[in-house]
């Protein structure tokens, strides 16, 4: 054999074997899911929601709503949601993010979560909580964070919420620390 076949050889050997490195880790990389890329990206949005007989369930408004099409759910950056109580009024309930399934049953709210009772139905209260899930179709919401409620001369805090909306009823449901000031007459 002489030095040009051998350095054939090689070059041949190392070709192959750079054609398989470049083939393997390109499938490694290959992507496995749907592309990450959204339906739809809606901007400085109100969206109405209805139940199933044609009755408000909700307002959400924000500056931000994106669609992911794999797991057909939704992202939302500061979100508004107005949610109607039995008299028609509205408890404003604000939070950083939100997120809503694919099933749009519940709505996930994270970070900095405020919601505001109707102010034409007293006593106003305020509900504060880093963590809260608002299920619409039955008008209630729960949390397992900590939460601190006030009302005038009442502040609750307590870990886990349940409220019903349409009762206009809010309950903290362990380690509940409450501390009442009389308001002067």
């Amino acid at each position: 054999m002489t030095w040009r076949g051998g350095l054939t050889l090689v070059l041949l050997a190392t070709a192959v074997l750079t054609g398989w490195s470049v083939w393997r880790h390109v499938a490694r990389q290959a992507p496995t899911t749907a592309s990450p890329r959204s339906d739809f990206i809606l901007r400085d949005f109100e969206l109405v929601a209805l139940d199933s007989a044609g009755k408000e369930s909700f307002t959400l408004r924000g500056p931000r709503l994106q669609r992911d099409p794999g797991a057909k759910s939704m992202t939302l950056e500061t979100p508004l949601f107005l949610v109607p109580d039995r008299q028609g009024a509205y408890w404003e309930v604000r939070s950083r993010s939100g997120h809503v399934p694919d099933d749009g049953k519940q709505l996930r709210l994270r970070g900095n979560v405020v919601a505001t009772s109707p102010a034409a139905v007293p006593p106003p209260t305020r509900i504060e909580t880093e963590a809260l899930d608002l299920f619409p179709r039955q008008n209630r919401a729960t949390s397992a964070a900590t939460v601190r409620i006030t009302r005038p001369g009442l502040t609750m805090q307590g870990r886990g919420l349940r409220a019903e909306f349409d009762r206009q009823q809010v309950s903290l449901l362990s380690d509940v620390r409450t501390r009442y000031v009389p308001t002067p007459r």
